[in-house]
């Protein structure tokens, strides 16, 4: 695949959570792009890191671009919280295609969805505040950026120890 975001545009990935997952409050898509976004890069993008090695699969590095900063209730995407304030956003399911790539992150998708889904919007706020990421940037001011980078290898940790 060679790609280094399955998804080009987060609106893509959000169109498609609003379709699987009715309403979701505006604190709960900010947590859900987050946890997806921290899940998917700790699990595929240390796979040759680690020693993982999927024939034929080369999944791209992240979900999608994560644009996160630091603010009060976790890490937001700016563009996603104005955006959503204006009503841009209207369900709609994507095809993911039937590749093993494709599968495997539709299958991903449904599972950390439903997962985040099932938590209360402030239960997720306080699991996004037990991350080294968001504590860093945080205390650098509120609306700080948070390094890509930084939730991943964060996450890769998290998922090696586990």
């Amino acid at each position: 695949m060679n790609k280094e975001y399955y998804f080009d545009s987060v609106d893509v990935l959000i169109k498609h959570l609003l379709y699987k997952f009715s309403e979701l409050s505006p604190l709960k898509l900010q947590k859900s792009l987050y946890f997806l976004f921290a899940f998917y890069a700790g699990t595929y993008s240390g796979r040759d890191e680690i020693g993982v090695k999927e024939e034929n699969h080369d999944f791209p590095k992240y979900l999608f671009k994560g644009n996160f900063e630091a603010w009060t209730y976790g890490p937001v995407i700016r563009d996603v919280y104005q955006k959503n304030k204006n009503g841009e956003y209207h369900a709609k399911e994507y095809d993911f295609g039937d590749g093993p790539i494709d599968i495997e992150i539709n299958n991903f998708i449904n599972d950390v969805g439903s997962m985040i889904v099932k938590k209360s919007d402030f239960a997720l706020v306080d699991r996004s505040h037990e991350d080294r990421s968001w504590k860093e940037a945080i205390e650098k001011g509120n609306s700080t950026p948070i390094s890509m980078e930084d939730i991943a290898n964060e996450y890769k940790e998290i998922i090696q120890s586990a």
